[in-house]
C-alpha cells in the first residue's frame, strides 16, 4: 500500500507515515459525510451557530500545540503559526456571528400586483476541498468554516507534507462536538482525487493551489458538471515609483517578501523600480535581506525558517540556477 510520510524541513527528520486510502475508503468518507449533512441541514443557521464557536476555542486551547505541528511539518516559523491560529479562530467566530443573518431569508416584491417572493439560501451538500500546504490550518478553516454555517458538509484533501495539521483540525472540530462524520479527511492520490471529483455526492469543488493544478482540477470538476471555486497562484508586482520614500518601501518590500517564509500566494515576488530610485532602493534592499536571521523556526529570533520541503528547495535553487 502506498504511503504518505511527513517530513521536518528543518532538520529532515521524519514525524509520521500514514497509509493511503484506497478508492473505495475514500467513497465511504464521502457517503459518511453525506449522512452527517442530511441531518446537519435541518439545523437553522442560529443553531449551528454555537458548533463554530466551540470550535473557536478549542482552537485557541490547543494553539500551542498546532503552531508546534505546523512548524514541524512546513517549517514556518512558530510565531507565524501561532497567528495562524488567531487567525482560524477568529474565522469561526465571525462566522458564528454574522453567518445568520447573512443567510437569512430575503423577501423580495415583484409586478404590478407587489407578488411576494422569497430569496432562501440553501446547502447544497458535500463540498469537496483540496488544499495547499503553505497554511496548513488557514487553507481549510476559510472553506470550513462558511460551509458548516451554510449547512453543507467538507471532505478536506490536504497537501501531503501537512497531513497531520489536516488530522488535527478534524480531532478539534470533534472534540467541540461537531457531529463526527460531517467534515472528512481523507489521504489520497491525484487519480482517486479525480474520481471523487466526478462522484454524484459531490456538490461542489473549491482549490487553493497553482494555475497547473487549478486546469486539471477545473477540467475534471467542469467535465461532470459540477462547481468550482480555485483560488490560483499569482505574481503581482511591487512598483517603486519617483517620489517614493525608500526607507519605507524597503522596509514593506523585505517584509512582503519574507512573510510566512515568503511562501505565501500574495508575496512580493516581482519588483519594478522607477530608474530614478533603482540604485537607491537595491542597495538598501540587499542590505536588509543580507541581515535578515535565518534559522530554526522555533527560535523566536529567526526571521526565515527552511523552506517547506526539498521538492521546494530543488524548485526555487533551479529558478536561481535558471535566472
Amino acid at each position: 500500500m502506498s504511503t504518505i510520510t511527513t517530513t521536518n524541513p528543518a532538520t529532515g527528520e521524519t514525524i509520521k507515515t500514514y497509509p493511503l486510502m484506497s478508492e473505495q475508503e475514500a467513497t465511504a468518507k464521502l457517503e459518511a459525510a453525506q449522512a452527517a449533512f442530511e441531518k446537519w441541514r435541518t439545523l437553522p443557521h442560529a443553531d449551528r451557530a454555537p458548533y463554530l464557536t466551540k470550535i473557536a476555542q478549542k482552537l485557541r486551547d490547543n494553539a500551542d500545540d498546532l503552531a508546534a505541528l505546523m512548524t514541524q511539518e512546513t517549517g514556518k516559523l512558530l510565531k507565524d503559526g501561532k497567528r495562524e491560529v488567531e487567525i482560524c479562530a477568529a474565522i469561526f467566530d465571525y462566522t458564528a456571528k454574522t453567518g445568520p443573518d447573512a443567510l437569512a431569508d430575503e423577501e423580495r416584491t415583484h409586478g404590478p400586483n407587489g407578488s411576494r417572493g422569497v430569496v432562501s439560501y440553501q446547502p447544497l451538500g458535500v463540498i469537496y476541498s483540496i488544499q495547499p500546504w503553505n497554511f496548513p490550518l488557514y487553507q481549510p478553516v476559510r472553506v470550513l468554516a462558511a460551509n458548516l454555517m451554510t449547512g453543507n458538509a467538507c471532505v478536506l484533501k490536504h497537501a501531503s507534507i501537512c497531513t497531520g495539521t489536516g488530522l488535527r483540525l478534524r480531532e478539534l472540530c470533534i472534540e467541540a462536538g461537531l457531529p463526527e462524520d460531517l467534515f472528512q479527511v481523507i489521504l489520497i492520490d491525484h487519480d482517486t482525487s479525480d474520481k471523487l471529483i466526478a462522484h454524484r455526492l459531490v456538490r461542489g469543488v473549491t482549490l487553493t493551489g497553482s494555475d497547473g493544478a487549478g486546469r486539471h482540477v477545473g477540467a475534471v470538476a467542469a467535465k461532470a458538471l459540477k462547481k468550482t471555486v480555485l483560488e490560483l497562484g499569482s505574481n503581482d508586482a511591487y512598483l517603486v515609483l519617483e517620489d517614493a520614500d525608500i526607507a519605507t518601501a524597503v522596509k514593506y518590500s523585505v517584509m512582503g517578501r519574507l512573510y510566512n517564509n515568503g511562501e505565501t500566494c500574495v508575496a512580493a515576488k516581482r519588483f519594478i523600480v522607477a530608474d530614478k530610485v533603482y540604485d537607491a532602493f537595491v542597495t538598501a534592499y540587499v542590505d536588509q535581506m543580507k541581515a535578515i536571521r535565518m534559522g530554526d523556526p522555533t527560535d523566536d529570533d529567526s526571521q526565515l525558517g527552511p523552506l517547506s520541503s526539498e521538492d521546494q528547495f530543488d524548485t526555487v535553487k533551479g529558478q536561481v540556477d535558471d535566472s
